[in-house]
């Protein structure tokens, strides 16, 4: 089979009859196409343009003169003078003008100034943290390092705006009564491990002739809330628990024990119940005798109340033992450690002048301390045995 010329496709009909079409022209023939003599060939569809020369004088030709010519080529590369319209020439383009020494940047130094924000005066201003790499770092540190850093910084700033507010004469507002307020809780809970097992120590293992007397001398400086809540907390759960745990080894029928979940609520009522109601009977009792407030110190008194509970702890899993005599035993043992600390550790400390007052405020405790063994000596384990 024959080749074709460029451009040139060939078809056959349905009855084999062979036609040729040209792609670039569309049209078709039967007559086999043929390269012509010529260098573009008669079938080149390039045959058909031819170009006039003549036409070419209706065209604007720019001749330069002798003197645009000479002045040209006394003329840089870049000094082209350009003949439009246009205001912008090369110059424009390819130069620009010198940077001062502010406008230049140093590859070695470190980042200054601020991006993305105006300067409010009239010189160039810099943030501290560009100022500083080192100090921005540090304090844009990441991960909870970091986030913990901002949020006490937060609560810092909000602090010495509520205080300088107060010194303005002017009410202190939201932010700085809330960081009053973590001020105030985060010293009630800044104790460490060490000081609150020291502490339970003082209170579970006393020692009435050689006491220490540093500890105790801690407790009333640096009063805390974080021990008398975890310990008001476990000895809910586990008078309730322990209760209902005699009970369970006392039934006849253990398969058909029920628990007793109102253990919980009366547990819960007498030793939060406590530890609210002593401070607010040391407040009215001081209200109705005249005494200055300064004289009983309220965090110390709800912190001591909370620590002379933890005897209640393991008395309480030493009564699952099921006799009755043993059961009084370790109520009474409990009952006495918690009442030997409170008068080692609170009478020093009240300095009233009202003799009624002073024993409304040590009974408060101790009948707080009875109340709360004694309804779990006789209530907790008296159920139904059947």
């Amino acid at each position: 089979m024959s080749s074709l010329p460029p451009n040139w496709e060939r078809y056959s009909t349905d009855d084999g009859k062979e036609y040729f079409h040209n792609t670039v022209t569309n049209s078709t023939q039967w007559q086999a196409p043929v390269f012509s003599e010529g260098p573009l060939g008669a079938a080149d569809p390039m045959a058909a343009f031819s170009f006039d020369t003549t036409a070419a004088s209706d065209v604007f030709q720019y001749k330069p003169s002798a003197a645009e010519l000479e002045a040209s080529s006394r003329k840089g590369p870049l000094d082209i003078e350009m003949r439009t319209e246009d205001p912008f020439s090369l110059m424009d383009v390819f130069s620009s003008p010198a940077l001062t020494e502010g406008e230049m940047v140093s590859l070695k130094s470190g980042p200054s100034g601020m991006i993305g924000k105006a300067s409010s005066g009239s010189g160039p201003s810099t943030s501290a943290s560009t100022r500083n790499p080192s100090s921005a770092s540090t304090s844009q540190g990441g991960g909870f390092g970091g986030f913990a850093t901002g949020f006490a910084a937060g609560m810092a700033a909000a602090s010495a705006g509520g205080a300088s507010g107060g010194a303005d004469g002017e009410a202190a507002g939201p932010g700085g009564l809330s960081g009053w307020a973590l001020a105030q809780v985060q010293n009630l809970f800044d104790v460490s491990t060490d000081d609150v097992v020291q502490r339970l120590k003082l209170v579970l293992m006393p020692n009435p002739k050689n006491p220490d007397r540093t500890v105790a001398e801690d407790l009333r400086a640096r009063p805390d809330f974080y021990g008398p809540f975890w310990i008001a907390t476990t000895a809910v759960l586990f008078l309730a628990a322990t209760g209902n745990f005699a009970r369970l080894l006392e039934s006849e029928h253990p398969s058909k024990f029920k628990p007793d979940y109102g253990l919980v609520p009366i547990a819960a009522t007498m030793v939060y119940g406590g530890l609210i109601a002593v401070p607010l009977v040391a407040r009215a009792s001081l209200f109705f005798s005249g005494e200055e407030v300064d004289s009983v110190d309220f965090k110390k008194l709800i912190c001591i109340c909370g620590y002379a509970l933890c005897p209640a702890i393991p008395a309480s899993i030493l009564c699952i033992v099921p006799l009755a005599s043993f059961r009084w035993l370790f109520v009474l043992i409990g009952l006495m450690a918690s009442l030997f600390f409170l008068h080692r550790n609170l009478l020093e400390d009240i300095s009233v002048k009202t003799p009624w007052l002073k024993y409304t405020l040590l009974a408060t405790p101790v009948l707080s301390q009875v109340a709360v063994y004694l309804t779990y000596r006789v209530h907790f384990f008296e159920g139904s045995r059947t």
